[in-house]
């Protein structure tokens, strides 16, 4: 019995001697273990720590872009609404002119030139008008009344009464048109695929198409041409340079010009300029006929340009 209890009292100090030892070893393979542990988590943190950075550089430039785009539209959108705001009032200010115009009371406005200042909402508008009837209506007038023009402006008498019948062919509806067939010889050694077309001119800058024609002369001229007056010029509407040109034209063919008939047509050219409080601005250009009638300032009006 006592040899057994001995027995185990030394297996028990050998098992004890043993569980020392090993509790002995144990921090430092703690320590290791809880080492790898704790690098890993901070690997793993710094890595969450990224992630969440990059999405919070994504998220502001999303919201930046967008912000961005919200106020450019919101710009955008404020320039075209002042913009369609101008175009009325200087809309308005063409119609407000012709009314006067047309009224017999007492805010009758004679058709004749001016400037006038209109207050509408949201703008200031200035309102020029040109008188028209004495300018040249290229449509109408002799071609020697054109080179009497074109020698006004500084241009030699042979180059002068050259264009003058240039434009007088290009206007005629005896030439054959500008089909490629029937081109003139003198256009086609300028290298021009395109001739006379035999019908009145449409447009003042349908002018740069005939031969002899240059862009500095035919800027030149734009002030005193027309091509909505179907009659005149009259004396007493024209300017100095087309005085100058009638003189000129006088010395050349003979030709003489009218007075102005009051029952006549009234050609005025309108020019309304809609100032905003930022100083844009938008410009509406009219060119009005008027026809007279046999009594009063009541008149029929139609509109021949409208840009």
């Amino acid at each position: 019995m006592k040899l057994r209890k001995r027995f185990f009292l030394k297996k028990e100090a050998k098992t004890f001697a043993r569980l020392s030892r090993t509790s002995r070893r144990q921090p430092g393979q703690s320590f290791l273990v809880k080492k790898e542990q704790l690098s890993l988590s901070s690997r793993e943190s710094g890595f969450a720590l990224l992630i969440v950075l990059w999405t919070l550089v994504l998220l502001a430039l999303l919201t930046a872009q967008i912000t961005g785009a919200g106020r450019s539209e919101a710009v955008m959108v404020s320039a075209l609404r002042e913009s369609a705001q101008l175009q009325q009032a200087a809309d308005g200010a063409v119609f407000e002119t012709l009314w006067h115009m047309l009224d017999g009371g007492g805010d009758y406005w004679a058709p004749a030139e001016g400037v006038r200042e209109m207050r509408e909402p949201g703008a200031v508008v200035t309102v020029t008008i040109e008188d028209e009837r004495g300018k040249l209506d290229v449509n109408q007038v002799p071609p020697q009344l054109l080179a009497g023009l074109f020698m006004a402006l500084g241009s030699d008498a042979d180059t002068a009464q050259a264009l003058g019948s240039a434009i007088g062919d290009w206007r005629s509806q005896a030439s054959p048109g500008d089909q490629q067939d029937n081109v003139p010889a003198e256009y086609r050694m300028d290298g021009r695929a395109w001739g006379p077309p035999g019908q009145e001119i449409e447009r003042p800058d349908e002018l740069l198409l005939v031969r002899g024609m240059t862009p500095a002369l035919y800027q030149a001229a734009l002030p005193y041409l027309t091509v909505a007056l179907e009659q005149g010029p009259w004396v007493q509407y024209a300017g100095p340079m087309v005085q100058n040109a009638i003189a000129r034209a006088k010395r050349i063919g003979g030709i003489a010009v009218d007075s102005a008939d009051p029952r006549g047509p009234v050609v005025l050219r309108v020019t309304a300029v809609a100032n905003g409080p930022d100083g844009t601005r938008f410009v509406r250009r009219a060119l009005l006929r008027l026809d007279g009638t046999l009594s009063g300032p009541a008149w029929k009006y139609r509109i021949l340009f409208w840009e």
